[in-house]
């Protein structure tokens, strides 16, 4: 795994202060039954994680492209594509077409499994351990989770999942008290206001491009 600070390995840009969960424009789907719900979560960052070592395990001998397909279906499921989506563009994703917002959630998915596969590239004995699971009314769960360097120093890594059809996925990650959400908002509507949609998702595919020359 790259040597860098733990918050440019998930995010890939300049961190701002942590905000709490982002409260969706939609009332929130009715929550899985309780007998699921401590377990589920767990299981999805559980998925997250083993897909994380798997791919840092092999990570020359697949290459980035090979570990941008071994990751893609993992971070597919986790993640809540089409509702980080809205709340990162916010009041400008209800003035987007149909089209476009399909296209937008295809780039924020293409743009997050290049940011994995690009800087998760080698393992050195990186642990990640679950710590806590805590509900957060009315229908969400929080994971706190760590990854613990081979130095002995510790991330935090807390993830903010919300039920999406009956299953937990993951919509902010907090990581060593900085919010991905954030980050995204305040980068990509910066973006989107600058240079339009069109600009937007060439700035997004820019970067993808960059992690694909720069990974091996």
């Amino acid at each position: 795994m790259k040597k860098l600070p733990l918050i440019f390995l998930l995010l890939g840009g300049l961190p701002l202060a942590w905000t709490p969960a982002v409260a969706s424009a939609e009332p929130a789907p009715p929550p899985p039954s309780a007998a699921t719900a401590a377990a589920a979560p767990r299981q999805v960052i559980e998925q997250l994680d083993n897909a994380l070592l798997t791919a840092m395990k092999e990570a020359k001998k697949l290459g980035y492209a090979g570990r941008y397909r071994s990751l893609a279906p993992a971070i597919e499921r986790v993640y809540d594509f089409p509702g980080i989506a809205a709340l990162v563009l916010g009041s400008h994703w209800a003035k987007l077409s149909p089209a476009q917002q399909r296209e937008f959630i295809a780039t924020l998915r293409d743009y997050t499994i290049a940011t994995y596969a690009a800087r998760f590239d080698g393992y050195a004995g990186e642990r990640f351990a679950i710590k806590s699971v805590q509900p957060l009314p009315p229908s969400r769960v929080v994971v706190s989770s760590t990854l613990t360097e081979t130095d002995g120093k510790v991330h935090t890594l807390d993830y903010l999942l919300q039920p999406v059809g009956g299953e937990w996925r993951v919509i902010n990650v907090v990581a060593d008290g900085v919010s991905d959400l954030a980050l995204k908002q305040a980068e990509f509507t910066h973006l989107l206001e600058l240079k339009g949609f069109p600009g937007l998702i060439a700035g997004l595919k820019g970067y993808i491009a960059r992690m694909a020359q720069s990974g091996v």
